[in-house]
C-alpha cells in the first residue's frame, strides 16, 4: 500500500510528540532552555525534513537563522544537527530509518533513544543541579592559573580545534579537555580567543552530553563567522588548571571527538528513504499557514 508521505507529515507536525516537544522543551514554562534534543522514525530522506524544518519555523514566526548540519553520532542515525529558530533554543532531531512509518515518535524503548527518553532538553536549572550534584571543588584562577590559561589558547590543542572546526569533512567538532576551574571562566577564556582572530560568536550555552551513557558537561559555541557550532568538552580533574584530555572519550583520539561526514552517507546509502516532492513539500508547507 502506498504511503500518504503528505497527510502523515502534517499529522505528525499537529500530534503529541512534537508539540510537546515545542511547548515543554524548547519553550519549557519553568526555565530558561538551552538546548533539546527529539528522536524519530523516519522513512523520509533528511534533507526534505530540513526544508520542512525551515518552512515550519518560518511559518510560526521563529524563523531558523542558521544552516543545519547533517551528523550521524551513532550508527543507523541521520541528525539534523543545530536546528536554530530565531528566539528559541537550538536542538539536534535524530532519525532513524523505518521503512514502516512516514514519521513519527521514535519508540522510548528504542536502542536509539537517549536515556529512554524520544524528547529531551537541558536549561539553567538542569544545569545547576548538575553542577550541584557533582559536588565539583572548583579551583581559584589566580594570575598564575591566568598564565597557564593564556597559554593553552597560544597552544596546539586550540589550534588543532580551530583546524578541526573548518574542515570540510568533519561536520561537527568536540574539543575535549580536563579543568579544575569553574568552566564559565573556559567559556569566557574561549570567547576572547575566538575574538582575537576574528571569529564571531552568535550565542554560547553550557550543556551536557552523553559519553557512554553518561552525562558530561560542555560548552557550545555556535559562530556566526565563520556559521560554524563546535563544543568545548570539559571533564574536572583536580590536579591540572586545563589541558588537554589525556584519554579518548567517545572516539578513541585523545582531546577531540570530531564527526565526520562519512557515517552520515553510509546512513543514507544503507537506506532507502523517500525524497519529498515540490508539490508535496508544497502542501505541507501550506499546513503550517
Amino acid at each position: 500500500m502506498e504511503k500518504d508521505y503528505t497527510s502523515k507529515i502534517i499529522k505528525y507536525f499537529k500530534g503529541e510528540h512534537w508539540n510537546n516537544f515545542m511547548t515543554t522543551h524548547l519553550k519549557h514554562p519553568d526555565e530558561e532552555v538551552y538546548h533539546a534534543h527529539i528522536y524519530c522514525d523516519s522513512s523520509v530522506h533528511p534533507d526534505s525534513m530540513r526544508k520542512v524544518m525551515f518552512s515550519y519555523f518560518d511559518a510560526i514566526g521563529h524563523p531558523l537563522t542558521r544552516r543545519i548540519d547533517p551528523v550521524s553520532p551513532k550508527p543507523g542515525q541521520a541528525g539534523l544537527h543545530s536546528v536554530y529558530p530565531e528566539g528559541l533554543p537550538h536542538f539536534d532531531m535524530y532519525l532513524r530509518f523505518n521503512p514502516d512509518v512516514v514519521f513519527e515518535a521514535m519508540p522510548t524503548s528504542a536502542k536509539e533513544a537517549e536515556h529512554g527518553q524520544n524528547a529531551l532538553s537541558w536549561g539553567k536549572k538542569y544545569q545547576d543541579d548538575y553542577l550541584a550534584e557533582k559536588k565539583y571543588q572548583f579551583k581559584t584562577v589566580g594570575p598564575a592559573e591566568d598564565i597557564i590559561i593564556e597559554n593553552y589558547f597560544l597552544g596546539k590543542h586550540w589550534k588543532e580545534t580551530l583546524v578541526n572546526v573548518l574542515r570540510e569533512e568533519v561536520v561537527h567538532c568536540h574539543s575535549n579537555v580536563e579543568i579544575n576551574f569553574d568552566p564559565k571562566i573556559l567559556e569566557m577564556a574561549a570567547c576572547r580567543a575566538l575574538a582575537k582572530i576574528g571569529w564571531t560568536v552568535e550565542r554560547v550555552v553550557p550543556c551536557v552530553y552523553d559519553v557512554h551513557g553518561t552525562y558530561t558537561g560542555k560548552i557550545v559555541f555556535l559562530l556566526g563567522n565563520p556559521e560554524e557550532v563546535f563544543d568545548i568538552c570539559w571533564k574536572y580533574n583536580p590536579d591540572v588548571v586545563l589541558c588537554r584530555a589525556r584519554d579518548g572519550w567517545v572516539f578513541p583520539e585523545p582531546g577531540f571527538d570530531n564527526f565526520m561526514i562519512t557515517p552520515y552517507l553510509e546512513v543514507l546509502k544503507a537506506a532507502d528513504f523517500y525524497r519529498l516532492t515540490d508539490v508535496e513539500l508544497a502542501e505541507i508547507v501550506t499546513s503550517f499557514k
